[in-house]
């Protein structure tokens, strides 16, 4: 498929570079029967196809193979002793991640059960990006949910009915060969006919060695998550597409641009089969917004709501087609900044207790990516900022998160006719450096009136530099044919 196509090439370029590699685990509050749970891996993979690919081929040329169900033990990690558990395991998932992935033998896929405590265990997943997309993991946890709680009640688990990975492709093939994949294309270069320069946070070349990108992740206070809910609320939209208006808002007060293209990942699939196959299907939209002085939250949230419904409506048309068909060569993107809404849209239970979503890794990024983790489930919200290390610093992510935290506090609290160029973008400490540090140009006066000054340059040789600017040079003579000529236009 055209998604995996792509992350093969870049592949090629590191074999053994592991940006590629997506991982997220989920945190379990109550007691995990683990061989229940194991049972109930064991079932779901077995309805997971994407979870037994394999790749061959060189250069251009690659093929994806489907092995059969390999035998396997589920590492489960007591942690519980340490000091610090939770941290202990989020950073053996870390190196995990940080481990290449061998395409062409496998595999590509691995879990793990850490156990943090009396009644917290951490589920780990992690796939290679070629395999799965995030939307595929979410699937794929759901299931293995419902399996659990199926036979923690003592229900006997149905017979594996694997969806064929063949589904996404079969669907993707018959797509492309359609008329609606013209329109789809009609569609994209009408919104992005004469689209502009981009601007980006770091730049607007694509790197050609994919990196892992750098992280700061924080959590919005439970007063701020509640005020954007209840301001969706008020103008009738969704909280996502009220959080891609909000990252809007800062990227538009950070840019100074009014004219902006923002990158919108969506599943590119269609149809219960193919929502319901674990696949590498993603695709990222352009998103364009028009920002002006006057424009007020509930005009930008109107326009967002619109331009996420019109695109949605055109998601199979991969970006891949589109910078193709815009000729958009030397590495430009579309786009400097991606905005991901990860809302979970449905409570993950283990038993009787829903379980809680962490994200570590959502691969790499051409400059940056704001994805917001939307946990339906507990009511709370994290902001992660992933950032590109060829071009930013950890520190620039987060100085990127401080800046989105105070757009959606505003956002959360703003009135719906406010402008979005009130947005508040900067610290205290950063405006005063701003305003006043930066102004301090304080000197001491001379004496004299200014004509006393200029009479004081008077015995200047008329050869000597008077004033430089740029590259450009006066001297004293030329000076003064120049202000005596702009003293007879003003006297005319």
């Amino acid at each position: 498929m055209a998604g995996q196509l792509g992350i093969w090439y870049a592949q090629q370029l590191g074999p053994e570079n592991p940006a590629f590699n997506i991982g997220q685990y989920l945190e379990i509050l109550d007691d995990l029967d683990l061989d229940l749970f194991e049972a109930a891996l064991r079932h779901s993979l077995a309805n997971a196809e994407a979870a037994r690919l394999r790749f061959t081929g060189h250069g251009d040329e690659a093929r994806q193979c489907l092995d059969e169900p390999a035998d396997w033990a589920l590492p489960v990690i007591d942690v519980s002793a340490a000091t610090d558990p939770g941290a202990l395991a989020e950073d053996c998932m870390r190196s995990d991640l940080r481990s290449p992935v061998d395409l062409r033998h496998g595999p590509l896929f691995a879990s793990a059960v850490f156990r943090v405590g009396p009644r917290r265990y951490f589920w780990y997943q992690r796939v290679h990006h070629i395999a799965a997309d995030g939307f595929s993991a979410w699937v794929f946890a759901a299931e293995v949910a419902q399996a659990y709680t199926c036979l923690l009640a003592g229900r006997t688990l149905p017979e594996p009915a694997p969806e064929p990975f063949y589904a996404l492709i079969d669907a993707e093939n018959s797509y492309r060969a359609s008329a609606e994949f013209g329109l789809d294309r009609a569609f994209w270069l009408d919104v992005l006919a004469d689209f502009p320069d981009v601007t980006g946070l770091g730049g607007s070349q694509r790197p050609k060695v994919p990196r892992t990108p750098l992280r700061d992740a924080r959590n919005v206070p439970p007063d701020v998550v509640a005020g954007l809910r209840q301001a969706a609320r008020r103008l009738k939209t969704t909280a996502a597409r009220l959080l891609v208006a909000a990252v809007a808002v800062y990227f538009g007060r950070s840019t100074a641009a009014g004219d902006i293209v923002l990158g919108l990942p969506v599943p590119g699939r269609l149809g219960t089969r193919q929502h319901m196959t674990p696949g590498m299907t993603t695709n990222t939209l352009p998103i364009r917004l028009a920002i002006a002085p006057d424009t007020s939250v509930k005009d930008l949230t109107r326009q967002a709501s619109a331009a996420i419904r019109d695109a949605m409506r055109h998601q199979r048309y991969r970006y891949e087609d589109i910078r193709q068909d815009l000729r958009l060569a030397d590495g430009r993107v579309l786009f400097g900044l991606v905005v991901n809404i990860m809302s979970f849209g449905h409570s993950l239970n283990f038993g009787e207790r829903a379980a809680i979503a962490h994200n570590l890794s959502s691969g790499p990024i051409d400059d940056v990516r704001i994805a917001i983790h939307d946990g339906s489930a507990d009511g709370s919200m994290l902001v992660s900022v992933d950032v590109n290390p060829d071009f930013h610093d950890a520190g620039a992510a987060r100085d990127i998160s401080d800046r989105c935290m105070r757009v959606l506090g505003w956002m959360a609290s703003a009135d719906p006719d406010d402008h979005v160029w009130r947005a508040e973008i900067l610290a205290e400490a950063e405006r005063r450096q701003l305003l006043h540090d930066w102004n301090d140009t304080a000197r001491e006066e001379p004496a004299g009136t200014v004509a006393d000054l200029v009479e004081g340059l008077a015995g200047q040789p008329p050869d000597a530099v008077a004033v430089v600017c740029g590259g450009r040079v006066v001297t004293f003579g030329g000076l003064v044919v120049r202000v005596a000529g702009l003293a007879g236009w003003l006297r005319g």
